[in-house]
C-alpha cells in the first residue's frame, strides 16, 4: 500500500502552526498584543484541531494495516501489536508529565498543574481510549465523537462552579478541563475519533493496487462527500454563534477547523493521486515538521524565554516567520539527510514500545511453554 504524503503534509502544517503560534504567544510585546490576538485567533484552532484530527487518521491507517497483516500473515502477532500500541501511548503520557513538571518549575505554578491537557497528554489518552472503538462501525464513531464535542459545554457549565474546590466535582473539573485554553480531552478525543473514520475510508481506497484504481475510487467514493461535509462544517462553524469560530475550544471553532482540515486533506489527496503535483518535492519542508513532530514540539520549549515579550509585530514577522523559519527548515533537512530517524523522538518511542512489548510477549510465551512442560 502506497504511503499518502498529503497526510504528512497536513500534519506538518498543523505542527508548524502550533510551534510558530507558541512563539507568537511568547514573544510579541504587550504594545502589539493586537497582532498576536488577531493572528493567533485564525491559526490556533486549525493547528490544534488539525493535529489531533490527523493523529486519528494516522492511528486508523496503522490499525487497519495491522488488521490486514493479521489476516494475510501466519507470523503476525496480535498481542505484540496491541502491547506496542499501549506502550507507545503510556510513554507519550509519561513524557507529557515530564514536560508539565519542567513547566511547573519554570513558571512556578501550582503542583496540581502537573495534570494539564497539553497536546502530549491528549494524544496519549486519546490513543488509550480509542482502542476499543477502532473496530466499531464508522457511524458509531462519528456519533460518539460529535456527542463528546457537543456535550462538552454542558458538562463544563455544570462543573464550572466547582473549579478549585477539593470535592468530587472539583477534582472532575480539574481532570477534564485543566486548563480550558488547551487540549481538553472531551473535545479532542471526539476529534480524534472522527479522524479515525476518515483514516479508515482513506485506507479502504488506498489499498487498491494501481494508482488509477485509487484515483477512481477516491473520486467516486470519497471526494465529493468529503468536500460536502467539509463545506457544511465550515459554514456551520462560521454562522453558529459568530464570531466564536475564532475562539479556541468553542463548538464553532472545533467544527469550523475540522471542516478546513477535511477540505484541505481531500484536495491534497486528490491532487496527489491525480499526480498533478509531486508532494515529495513541493511540500517537503512540511514533511520534516511531520516526521520530527514530537522532537520539534519538545525542543521548541527551550527557546521560550529567548525574546519573551520583546518583539514588535514587524520584527516578529521578519525574524520568526522569515529568518527563523528558513533556518529551521534548512536544519531539519540537513538532519534528515545526515541522521534520518535517529533524530526522531517519534521513531524512538515506537522502537522502545516494540521492544517492551516483545519482552512481555516472550515472557508470556516462556510461561506457557513452562506450564506445558510441567503438565
Amino acid at each position: 500500500m502506497e504511503r499518502i504524503n498529503s497526510i504528512d503534509s497536513v500534519r506538518g502544517m498543523c505542527m508548524w502552526i502550533m510551534i510558530y503560534g507558541h512563539m507568537l504567544d511568547w514573544w510579541i510585546n504587550p504594545a502589539d498584543i493586537w497582532f498576536r490576538n488577531w493572528l493567533y485567533a485564525f491559526l490556533e484552532p486549525i493547528g490544534a484541531t488539525g493535529f489531533l484530527f490527523v493523529s486519528g487518521i494516522s492511528t486508523s491507517l496503522a490499525f487497519r494495516s495491522s488488521y490486514i497483516k493479521r489476516e494475510t500473515s501466519n507470523n503476525f502477532n496480535v498481542k505484540l501489536t496491541k502491547y506496542s500500541y499501549f506502550f507507545r501511548a503510556f510513554l507519550i503520557l509519561l513524557i507529557g508529565f515530564v514536560v508539565n513538571s519542567f513547566s511547573l518549575l519554570m513558571l512556578k505554578g501550582s503542583i496540581f498543574d502537573i495534570w494539564s491537557w497539553l497536546v502530549l497528554q491528549t494524544i496519549a489518552i486519546s490513543l488509550i481510549f480509542s482502542w476499543p472503538f477502532l473496530n466499531k462501525s464508522k457511524l458509531f464513531r462519528i456519533i460518539l465523537g460529535l456527542s463528546l464535542i457537543s456535550v462538552n459545554q454542558i458538562i463544563l457549565t455544570y462543573l464550572d462552579p466547582f473549579k478549585g474546590q477539593f470535592n468530587l466535582y472539583g477534582v472532575l473539573f480539574h481532570f477534564l478541563f485543566n486548563p480550558l485554553s488547551q487540549y481538553i480531552i472531551l473535545l479532542y478525543f471526539g476529534i480524534f475519533l472522527i479522524g479515525t473514520v476518515l483514516g479508515e475510508l482513506i485506507f479502504n481506497i488506498n489499498i487498491s493496487k494501481t494508482q488509477q484504481e485509487r484515483l477512481y475510487n477516491f473520486k467516486n467514493k470519497l471526494f465529493k462527500k468529503s468536500l460536502l461535509f467539509g463545506g457544511i462544517s465550515i459554514g456551520f462553524g462560521l454562522i453558529f454563534a459568530f464570531p466564536n469560530f475564532l475562539i479556541l475550544n468553542t463548538l464553532s471553532s472545533i467544527i469550523y477547523s475540522m471542516g478546513i482540515i477535511l477540505v484541505l486533506i481531500t484536495l491534497l489527496i486528490y491532487r496527489e493521486l491525480a499526480e498533478k503535483i509531486k508532494l515529495k518535492r513541493s511540500y517537503r519542508y512540511l514533511y520534516f515538521y511531520s516526521y520530527y513532530s514530537f522532537t520539534i514540539y519538545l525542543g521548541h520549549y527551550v527557546i521560550y524565554s529567548l525574546f519573551l515579550d520583546q518583539l514588535n509585530w514587524i520584527i516578529f514577522m521578519i525574524l520568526v516567520f522569515g529568518v527563523a523559519n528558513a533556518i529551521t527548515t534548512f536544519l531539519l533537512r540537513t538532519i534528515y539527510i545526515k541522521l534520518g530517524s535517529k533524530f526522531s523522538l517519534k521513531t524512538g518511542i515506537n522502537t522502545m514500545s516494540f521492544m517492551l512489548a516483545m519482552k512481555i510477549v516472550k515472557r508470556k510465551q516462556h510461561k506457557t511453554i513452562s506450564l506445558a512442560t510441567d503438565i
